[in-house]
């Protein structure tokens, strides 16, 4: 493909997204897994317009989203495989956020982020992501969805990746600040008999990971406390994680937690970090991309190690070593300085 060729496919990759978008939100892959059928039958049973959803079918079978068969008839594809509700690491929900409004109009605001540093998402709608998350509960449910698809794959990939490293050998206790919904936690209690654990977040947060705690039979080994990490974490664990949080916060507000983590951390305990790390010359663009995303989105950044080096000396701490996992992110691990 010459230059120009792919540079317009570039160009052009808003249209993929809707695509993949409209496929997903109606159902389509899912209405595909018991076999071929034509764009005609799933246009009545999903009640959009038969000839524009062929249209869109044919498109994503250009793409080999979907295998366009000889008598007009669709069938899946290892991609469109992955965008059925029920499939192993399924991108469906992903795939529906991208295609949102809201999202979507934030991201035609780019310009916004680039000339002035800030959220393009707030410009655009004048509220900071997770303020007009609060406010839009459909909002809410299409983002948490699609979280928990990545949150499925990340924890497989960090929970491997902490026993090979064996990183939690001989831990008794586990802080998990800005925890979320327990996610990480719960495999990690699930995985090591020996650890109690902190679950540390806001409020609400906390309420909801309590239950999802209960529910696992894990709530006897694990206390959900609510406060603010840039004010102070739990003191008394011997492990540290942030999962996920830095790459929210510019340097400052992420300096202040690093130092919030330090003051309650004592001199033989350890921080984990996980994050995107962005790699040095043409490697690694799903970081870049994504930090792209937290530009858009909320105003953060993903960052290099030496970067994170940098947040962790101003903290008072020191990045011993880093390790990919087979997911996004990589782990980084930190122990105070002397």
């Amino acid at each position: 493909m010459d230059a120009a060729s792919t540079l317009r496919r570039m160009i052009y990759g808003f249209r993929t997204t809707q695509l993949l978008a409209v496929l997903a939100q109606l159902g389509v892959p899912d209405r595909l897994r018991d076999g071929a059928r034509s764009a005609a039958s799933l246009a009545a049973d999903a009640g959009v317009e038969p000839q524009a959803l062929h249209r869109v079918m044919r498109a994503l079978a250009a793409e080999g989203v979907l295998a366009e068969q000889p008598d007009g008839r669709y069938a899946l594809t290892p991609l469109s495989e992955l965008l059925c509700s029920e499939a192993d690491g399924s991108l469906r929900d992903v795939a529906c956020l991208y295609g949102e409004p809201w999202l979507w109009q934030a991201y035609g605001a780019l310009q916004h982020s680039v000339r002035t540093g800030a959220s393009a998402f707030e410009h655009v709608h004048g509220a900071p992501f997770y303020d007009h998350l609060a406010q839009h509960a459909d909002a809410a449910d299409a983002f948490q969805r699609a979280m928990n698809g990545f949150t499925a794959r990340e924890v497989n990939a960090i929970v491997s990746a902490c026993q090979q490293a064996g990183v939690l050998r001989g831990v008794g206790t586990l802080v998990d600040v800005g925890g979320g919904r327990g996610a990480l936690l719960a495999a990690l209690l699930q995985r090591h008999a020996q650890l109690r654990a902190v679950l540390f977040d806001t409020a609400d947060t906390v309420a909801a990971a309590a239950q999802a705690l209960r529910d696992a039979g894990l709530s006897a080994r694990c206390a959900c406390v609510a406060g603010d990490f840039l004010r102070a974490v739990p003191q008394g664990g011997e492990l540290y994680i942030l999962k996920s949080v830095l790459h929210n916060w510019r340097d400052e507000a992420a300096t202040t937690l690093l130092r919030n983590c330090r003051r309650a951390m004592g001199a033989a305990a350890r921080l984990l970090i996980a994050e995107r790390v962005v790699e040095a010359g043409a490697r690694g663009d799903e970081a870049k991309r994504f930090d792209i995303n937290m530009m858009v989105t909320v105003g953060g950044l993903e960052r290099t190690a030496a970067e994170y080096a940098a947040l962790l000396q101003a903290a008072g701490l020191r990045l011993r070593q880093v390790w990919p996992t087979a997911s996004a992110l990589s782990v980084l691990e930190a122990v105070p300085l002397p």
